[in-house]
């Protein structure tokens, strides 16, 4: 998912676009995000009510949020044996304490870039360029 920057320069952003930006969520990740936040702890067959999409999808986009740190999984006992994993999302503060240290992150990095760039790197990324369709030509 691609998205120019500049898009972010405007009063109509909001922190859902952010979101989705921040850590190139598809749209289904944000809805199961706000799903699991609004009814949480959930399981997974509540989700399948909610949103009618298979299990796997639904599975991997939990996944996903997960290794972002967006949500947690929990394993309870059922009382006539077994288990079931329930999930939450992180409350409202820690997600925007969490945004605001990636975006805090992201734009000490872009000045770290932008105050790199010179003349010379401008040609270096020229000459790639060159070599790169002179060899495909050959």
């Amino acid at each position: 998912m691609s998205f120019p920057l500049s898009s972010f320069d405007s009063k109509d952003v909001t922190c859902f676009d952010i979101i989705k930006a921040a850590y190139a969520l598809s749209e289904n990740e944000l809805e199961i995000m706000m799903c699991i936040k609004n009814s949480q702890p959930v399981d997974i067959k509540t989700l399948t009510d909610i949103i009618p999409k298979d299990r796997a999808t639904i599975s991997r986009s939990i996944q996903r949020l997960m290794g972002i740190g967006i949500v947690r999984k929990t394993k309870i006992n059922l009382e006539r044996g077994g288990f079931k994993y329930l999930y939450s999302s992180l409350s409202v503060d820690e997600l925007k304490n969490k945004l605001t240290e990636l975006i805090n992150r992201i734009a000490e990095n872009m000045e770290i870039a932008i105050s790199n760039l010179t003349e010379e790197k401008c040609k270096e990324v020229y000459e790639t360029i060159i070599v790169k369709y002179t060899l495909l030509n050959t």
